[in-house]
């Protein structure tokens, strides 16, 4: 049986998790009626984003949330990349010695959720599972009882199988790029407090950061020819373990041992769209990227604040547009110089860690670009050339036969391909 809900709302919003809780919050700070559905409200305790960007801390501060109450979270200033040849790492602080903030998804979620609770132009349907969407409407299950509701915008906050998105008759497919190990190892600090270190020389990046004292969260990249079905806990020990701090090292490998972890997967889907004026994406469900540059939840949270300012929809798409371009690509940039192996792809990395240890300006420049501070794809366009000349130039100067000049243009062709797709996707 369907049950109508007779009163209106203005907006509908569809996922409870950090994005669409911000979103409802904000618009009914603004005066809007809202529907915030959530179908499995245990789905804030899987594997997802900690790792909050100084802008992501801010705009939840102007909402009134505030994330320093919590014995799971930590201050971060920035990035320690630790390079694959065992050199020094390589610090990158936050610009202006502003702050973010690593804080523990569930309790994340949980501290959003609070505040809706007093906010009274918000309906919370926790398990409330949306079965179908249409302008204007949508039907849901609730407490076994099938039900709809009239709203004047439905808005997609429900992550990578969104089914706003879905509604809309865009493809649900995503390309998996790698999958992902997350686990806490306890008892264990990293060697640069407040940064979170990036460590290469494994298949793929691992990326630790603080959540509280003596709790480091470890996140492990496996590319997909490395994602076998056998013994993936042994695979972690013999590729991975030897790059890690020494009490770290022996945390990893006794949580691992202990079957404490998470896997799950990395998937792309470009931002082509942010749906119609009547059902809107945002977050995950308009586009996703590798989680290497934690740009996800800033992106997602700007998202959500954007399209409560924004009644003109084509505004909205405007200034996304404009602001998630440059992070989109440094995502991307970054993850792929990170964790592959071909020649041109070390390359470029040996002539990004080269840039950042001489100049303070390029590393002020890269975090900008990282903490979604500076969206200029000019910027970001220009450095990226830079650096894959300063490729090329390298490994020419390093040829001193033919043979050794002949891999070495093989090498530019490849540096050449990789710089045409970046102009093309721009």
């Amino acid at each position: 049986m369907t049950v109508a809900v007779h009163a209106g709302y203005d907006v509908a919003v569809v996922g409870a998790g950090p994005v669409g809780s911000l979103c409802a919050l904000a618009h009914a700070r603004n005066g809007a009626r809202v529907a915030l559905l959530e179908a499995n409200p245990k789905a804030c305790h899987r594997l997802a984003g900690e790792w909050l960007h100084p802008p992501a801390v801010r705009m939840l501060h102007d909402l009134g949330i505030s994330l320093d109450r919590s014995s799971n979270s930590s201050t971060c200033s920035g990035f320690a990349v630790f390079p694959e040849d065992g050199s020094e790492p390589i610090l990158l602080p936050y610009p202006d010695e502003s702050t973010g903030v690593a804080y523990e998804h569930g309790a994340l979620v949980g501290e959003l959720h609070a505040a809706l609770e007093d906010e009274a132009g918000v309906d919370f349907f926790r398990g409330g599972r949306v079965r179908t969407v249409e302008d204007g409407r949508l039907s849901y299950a609730f407490n076994g009882t099938e039900k709809s509701l009239a709203a004047e915008r439905v808005i997609g906050a429900d992550g990578r199988a969104s089914i706003v998105r879905r509604s809309l008759g865009l493809s649900p497919q995503r390309a998996t790029c790698s999958r992902m190990i997350g686990l806490v190892a306890e008892g264990v600090s990293l060697p640069h407090q407040g940064y979170g270190h990036v460590v290469l020389g494994g298949p793929g990046p691992i990326f630790m950061f603080n959540l509280g004292a003596q709790r480091v969260r470890i996140i492990v990249d496996v590319p997909l020819d490395h994602w076998l079905p056998r013994d993936r806990v042994a695979m972690l020990l013999e590729s991975y373990a030897e790059f890690l701090p020494g009490p770290v090292r022996c945390a990893f490998v006794d949580t691992l041992r202990r079957g404490n972890f998470q896997a799950a997967a990395n998937e792309l889907q470009p931002r082509i769209t942010y749906g119609t004026a009547r059902r809107v994406l945002i977050g995950d469900a308009a586009g996703h990227y590798h989680p290497l540059t934690a740009v996800g939840m800033a992106l997602g949270f700007d998202d959500a604040l954007a399209v409560a300012r924004n009644g003109d929809f084509r505004r909205f798409v405007a200034n996304r547009g404009q602001a998630t371009r440059a992070p989109e690509y440094l995502a991307l940039a970054l993850y792929e110089i990170f964790a592959d192996h071909r020649i041109e792809a070390v390359a470029i990395r040996q002539a990004v860690y080269r840039r950042w240890r001489a100049s303070p300006a390029v590393r002020d420049r890269t975090t900008r670009l990282l903490a979604c501070e500076d969206a200029s794809v000019v910027r970001l366009g220009l450095t990226f050339v830079t650096v894959a000349v300063d490729a090329v130039f390298s490994v020419f100067r390093h040829s001193h036969d033919l043979p050794a000049w002949r891999r070495a243009g093989d090498m530019a062709r490849a540096l050449g391909v990789r710089v045409g797709n970046f102009l093309r996707g721009y």
